[in-house]
């Protein structure tokens, strides 16, 4: 590659950092690990457990990181003139790791500490936690479809990736700090099933999510967003990591029922 051309490669080379974080952050989570310690009354069936780190409160962060590098790297591209179809692809490879097996895999830990709180948890079956696996699998089929429509510049169809892995990031997040008394429901089976299925179904379907590119800033034609941003940013203020969760929440709401779209795409 040519010196003057490198810049060239600087959107590229933020993508593969997405993808390292990603990968960074399977590690992490595939080293949590909880350990029976005991048997809480005779013939309970029911065990105490010992959480030997919180492995998972990393991964979540390196998912936020490689997030803000993954709204970056496009527009970088765009600002310099570098954008390019292997540039494309590489970004939806990087996105399946980062925000579509991360976040498998955190719900698949979560659950698996879900069951460990439940009698005869020894004898639990992995079974019982595959269904976290369908987070992955909707990923890259959303992925897979979206690289080969026509985007529009107002909205996307159906959740984009990033944003269902934002989403399962705050989790862990809520149940290691246990965030507004929150904490036991992020380990709630019956509440990540509902998430791993609700995900799942918004990535591959064609819902229109709002996106946040806007040709002008003019107040009239954007007051919408801007209402959806001042009330994401107030959330986050007073309820932290919550309030992610909560704005990913918004987002679909103000998608499905505050903002209209035109009937085709741009």
């Amino acid at each position: 590659m040519k010196l003057k051309n490198i810049h060239r490669a600087i959107p590229n080379a933020l993508t593969l950092t997405n993808l390292l974080l990603g990968c960074i952050g399977i590690l992490y989570a595939f080293d949590e690990r909880y350990f029976i310690i005991s048997e809480v009354g005779k013939n309970s069936g029911l065990y105490d457990t010992h959480e030997i780190n919180s492995r998972l409160f990393t991964s979540s962060i390196l998912l936020f990181i490689a997030a803000g590098i993954d709204f970056a790297d496009g527009f970088i591209a765009r600002l310099l003139k570098a954008e390019s179809e292997t540039g494309k692809q590489l970004d939806s490879l990087a996105d399946v790791v980062t925000f579509g097996v991360l976040p498998g895999i955190m719900v698949y830990q979560l659950l698996e500490r879900a069951y460990f709180l439940e009698s005869g948890a020894l004898y639990t079956s992995k079974l019982f936690m595959l269904p976290a696996l369908l987070l992955p699998l909707a990923a890259a089929y959303r992925l897979a479809r979206f690289n080969i429509s026509n985007t529009s510049k107002v909205y996307f169809t159906g959740l984009a990736t990033p944003a269902m892995g934002v989403f399962v990031a705050t989790l862990p997040l809520i149940y290691i700090t246990n965030a507004n008394g929150l904490g036991d429901y992020t380990i709630n089976k019956y509440v990540l099933y509902a998430v791993a299925l609700f995900f799942s179904y918004l990535m591959v379907s064609k819902v229109k999510m709002f996106s946040f590119k806007i040709n002008t800033f003019n107040l009239k034609e954007n007051i919408r967003l801007y209402l959806f941003l001042l009330l994401c940013i107030v959330a986050i203020v007073w309820l932290k990591y919550t309030g992610i969760a909560l704005s990913l929440i918004l987002y679909i709401l103000f998608s499905l029922f505050v903002i209209r779209f035109p009937d085709t795409e741009d």
